[in-house]
């Protein structure tokens, strides 16, 4: 890669050298943090993916859970009614 500065025009005028240098370093610090940025969300979605999963199964035995609870209080409620308890 050919630099549109050369040396010599870096030793003659400083202020551009600076600036191409903290040119050079933002760039990498950008790319950095986009790259770490990348990696976090794809983690993030994996996680989101696993707990996803974990709630519809939460989900499916509280309702199986809530099914029964309701069907023994019914059955609780005949009982009663019928004086058996």
């Amino acid at each position: 890669m050919r630099f549109p500065v050369t040396f010599e025009q870096f030793t003659k005028n400083s202020e551009k050298a600076i600036t191409y240098l903290l040119l050079f370093v933002v760039t990498a610090l950008y790319i950095r943090a986009e790259r770490q940025s990348n990696l976090a969300t794809a983690q993030c979605e994996k996680r989101l993916v696993k707990c996803e999963t974990e709630l519809r199964k939460m989900s499916a035995m509280l309702k199986t859970q809530d099914s029964l609870c309701s069907s023994l209080v019914t059955e609780i409620k005949i009982y009663k009614a019928l004086g058996k308890i």
